[in-house]
């Protein structure tokens, strides 16, 4: 059944819809969104019913899911360094399992499911912990003793956001996932600088994020030479000290700085080659 054809004013979007002018189906990893007063009274009757029978029409508590996925009122706290993390899982994920994710990950200030199929964990790195390490071990095991297959995308590392940026960021990563597992299908850990990558070779537009990196390059007049140095020598640092004419310290210090700028490690072959692309696309 082609739905736009029988409902035209339909619309489709990653999250449910604020507006009680409308009222959101859940389809897969989208929502699809009518507006009631283009509806009969049975077709508003049954689309509520459906609304009501999704594993995700649960009331969701946390002011950073309403925040951040009803775009409703203004950021709960404001967070200078921070982290998405989106995991895939095939049915709704149980009071246990989420439990066990908020004991392993404790920089977590927020955890929530967005759809059936998906569970948002907003981390504080101010105090950072290796979630990417800690996940890529205990993964197998969670799917073992939970008998689910999951998929993990590590957003990147984001710092000093403005709270309207930071919602627009976390939506734009959330799509990028989307459009990575309906062409690839599932794979057990992306990282933010791998799906870049593959969003560069598919013309996938990602405006927001690439924004952020362009300010921050623009600010920051060495970073240029530094992730060129880095490429050139193809990740060795004593190579890359010589080049820039600087002692391996001061290298280390730039390349810390950057981290903290940018979320990016160019000792990781992944954020270098993303890092280095980025720059020759301006």
């Amino acid at each position: 059944m082609d739905l736009k054809k029988s409902f035209p004013e339909m619309q489709e979007s990653h999250f449910p819809m604020a507006d009680d002018s409308w009222i959101s189906i859940e389809k897969d990893e989208h929502y699809l969104h009518f507006p009631k007063d283009s509806l009969t009274d049975r077709e508003l009757e049954l689309l509520k019913m459906i609304a009501q029978e999704s594993p995700s029409a649960q009331k969701v508590t946390s002011p950073w899911y309403r925040y951040l996925v009803k775009q409703v009122g203004s950021a709960p706290q404001e967070l200078a360094h921070v982290q998405f993390l989106y995991l895939n899982h095939q049915e709704a994920l149980s009071a246990a399992f989420l439990q066990v994710l908020e004991e392993i990950l404790s920089e977590a200030i927020a955890l929530f499911p967005i759809s059936q199929n998906r569970t948002i964990l907003f981390l504080d790195i101010s105090n950072p912990l290796d979630s990417l390490a800690i996940l890529q071990d205990i993964l197998p095991t969670l799917e073992s003793d939970f008998g689910l297959a999951l998929s993990l995308f590590v957003g990147n590392e984001w710092h000093h956001l403005d709270s309207a940026t930071l919602r627009d960021v976390f939506e734009e990563e959330n799509a990028l996932f989307s459009a990575y597992l309906l062409k690839k299908g599932g794979s057990k850990v992306q990282t933010f600088s791998q799906l870049m990558l593959w969003a560069f070779l598919q013309n996938q537009k990602t405006p927001v994020i690439e924004g952020q990196f362009q300010r921050v390059l623009m600010q920051n007049s060495d970073f240029s030479a530094l992730i060129e140095s880095m490429w050139e020598s193809q990740g060795n640092l004593v190579q890359t000290a010589q080049k820039l004419y600087i002692h391996r310290n001061s290298l280390q210090y730039k390349l810390d700085k950057l981290k903290k700028q940018l979320g990016l490690n160019l000792k990781v072959l992944d954020d270098l080659a993303f890092a280095y692309l980025f720059m020759m696309k301006q």
